[in-house]
């Protein structure tokens, strides 16, 4: 189960207004040629949230950030994202979101995540769910070192939930893999 919580403040109604007024420029996420009505995406924000990426000590990795929006009681299938990327979730909504992360479930403010090697979902919830997150192109361990060297990572909060997180290796076991996500694999899930 890897997944860190981040020290890490951002402001939320600054970056939610940017959100809605950027509104217009996203899209419902696409599996294939079905359209899930309940998962809104919204990407070129790079310049608007350059700030963020700054802080993160990120601006020289391919992140690809967007803003994720959730409608309430929608539910994100078990899967693995592609090419083995690490995600940064930052919680734009007063009510913590929650990921579940190999059939255990974890909420939090801010986190660093393995989205590349473990299995996840999002359980259905009352509230809506908007996080600014970054799909980052990188290992597990650069990122952890990255993120660690800049003081960005809450290592009492984190070993509460994850005791033995300094030694996490990431690894896609074959066990895994047919939870990658590809063109179609949520919506083949849900069906």
């Amino acid at each position: 189960k890897m997944i860190l919580h981040l020290d890490y403040q951002i402001d939320k109604e600054h970056y939610k207004k940017i959100f809605f007024d950027n509104i217009d420029k996203g899209g419902y996420h696409k599996e294939g040629d079905v359209v899930l009505k309940y998962w809104y995406k919204v990407f070129g924000i790079d310049d608007l949230v350059m700030p963020i990426t700054k802080d993160l000590g990120i601006e020289d990795l391919i992140t690809k950030p967007r803003f994720s929006y959730q409608f309430p009681n929608s539910v994100l299938p078990k899967h693995i994202d592609q090419d083995r990327i690490v995600g940064i979730n930052l919680n734009l909504m007063p009510d913590l979101p929650s990921i579940v992360i190999e059939n255990k479930s974890f909420e939090y403010e801010n986190c660093f995540v393995d989205v590349g090697s473990k299995i996840h979902s999002v359980n259905a919830d009352n509230n809506p769910r908007l996080v600014l997150k970054y799909a980052i192109r990188s290992n597990w361990n650069e990122m952890y070192k990255r993120l660690d060297k800049r003081g960005l990572i809450n290592h009492i909060k984190t070993k509460k939930i994850n005791p033995n997180y300094q030694e996490y290796n990431s690894k896609l076991t074959d066990n895994n893999k047919k939870y990658v996500r590809n063109q179609g694999t949520i919506v083949k899930n849900v069906l």
